[in-house]
């Protein structure tokens, strides 16, 4: 059998959202992942940083493993704060920061911030808990047709990238644009966090560049496990070339 070698293995932004519980324990399981020497980022939601009154440390913390870390702010304000915002994320050489794509013109200034530095502005789409009634009870179309639509609203405001549900990749395979895809669900793993998961073999069929991924690796209940399901995902990616 050949390999496909148009295709890639996402990077896997691991979801170290528990940072307000306990950032020390928390920065130990990233220095036991990064320990492996393989590639992944670190993605955190905006409940850790207002539980972190040193938030300066807490980005310092995740920075010393020289892997790319994502604010996940999910923001969606006027100009003039998302411009403020960007920059405060800009000046700490934060990698990727995110907006909803449904700010639509109102990006285009935060998006401007980002030049010359090495931020990157990713437009969220839907979420990946949300499901077509929900798409269909609020913006009046089809979950497939809300992502393509917000996906272009983020391309049109000039966003680096996107964020839409793994199960949508192949809905905007023909944007040239960063692709961070949400929800990856291993089949031995079962929770039910989100109305959409996509397998590893998904992520890399729709061609995402990043895949966001937090409980399969890290609700496992010890170092050796946590690195197992680690780097079978990894494994399981590998094969799906």
């Amino acid at each position: 059998m050949m390999t496909d070698t148009s295709k890639k293995t996402p990077m896997l932004f691991l979801a170290f959202d528990n940072l307000k519980k306990n950032p020390v324990e928390t920065m130990v399981i990233a220095g036991e992942l990064a320990d492996t020497n393989k590639p992944f980022g670190l993605k955190f939601n905006l409940d850790s940083m207002l539980a972190d009154r040193d938030f300066l440390s807490m980005v310092k913390m995740m920075q010393q493993f020289k892997r790319p870390v994502f604010a996940d702010i999910k923001m969606w304000n006027g100009t003039r704060t998302m411009e403020e915002v960007v920059k405060t994320f800009v000046d700490l050489g934060v990698d990727f920061v995110n907006v909803y794509a449904l700010a639509d013109g109102q990006l285009k200034k935060a998006v401007k911030v980002t030049e010359g530095s090495n931020t990157k502005i990713l437009g969220l789409t839907v979420l990946s808990h949300y499901d077509d009634a929900y798409c269909q009870k609020w913006f009046r179309r089809t979950f497939s047709k809300a992502v393509l639509d917000f996906s272009r609203f983020a391309v049109d405001a000039g966003c680096h990238g996107i964020i839409l549900p793994g199960t949508s990749l192949k809905l905007v395979r023909e944007l040239n644009i960063i692709k961070v895809a949400t929800g990856l669900r291993p089949v031995w793993f079962k929770d039910s966090r989100h109305e959409q998961e996509a397998t590893p073999a998904d992520m890399v069929e729709g061609g995402a560049d990043f895949a966001v991924c937090g409980s399969p690796i890290l609700k496992q209940p010890t170092k050796e496990e946590r690195i197992a399901a680690f780097l079978r995902i990894l494994d399981e990616m590998e094969k799906s070339h």
